[in-house]
């Protein structure tokens, strides 16, 4: 996925005086010579951890920062076993600086889960029954790590435990 922003055009009222022999024009080049600048700081991407390999079997984050001078942004964490479900939640006000960790829990939940810990937050992530919530509070044992969702080299990816 393409980072992109949201943009919106100019609300401003032409000039009363006209601005001019190429007033508009000049404007419309310094905008277009602006938009670049404006766009770079914004974020529309997605990172998957796969399941025994498998792009059926996922764990995926998608992040949107709408606006440039956000310094947070919505997450969606999503659990896909295909074809038998898809599921997922959005959080807003992540940091865009955040770096979740994936932990596979240990044997004492009811089904088998995979723990998402975002800054101070916790969530279960199920791809068996495709739910992810919050945890009221941080569970005693995360489990093993298994990675972290991180940019890298200008992408958000998932990288490895070593």
């Amino acid at each position: 996925m393409t980072n992109t922003c949201t943009a919106r055009a100019s609300s401003d009222p032409p000039s009363p005086r006209g601005g001019g022999a190429g007033g508009e024009g000049r404007r419309a080049v310094l905008g277009l010579i602006a938009l670049p600048l404006l766009l770079t700081g914004c974020v529309n991407d997605t990172a998957s951890y796969l399941i025994d390999g498998s792009k059926e079997h996922t764990i995926m984050l998608h992040r949107v920062q709408q606006w440039l001078w956000q310094d947070s942004l919505a997450l969606t964490i999503a659990a896909s076993r295909m074809p038998e479900c898809r599921g997922g939640i959005e959080i807003e006000g992540v940091p865009r600086s955040a770096r979740p960790e994936l932990y596979a829990a240990p044997p004492e939940y009811a089904e088998p889960i995979y723990i998402l810990k975002i800054d101070d937050r916790h969530y279960a992530v199920s791809t068996q029954s495709c739910r992810v919530q919050a945890f009221e509070q941080a569970p005693a044992n995360l489990g093993r790590r298994l990675g972290v969702f991180e940019e890298k080299e200008g992408r958000f990816a998932f990288s490895p435990a070593g």
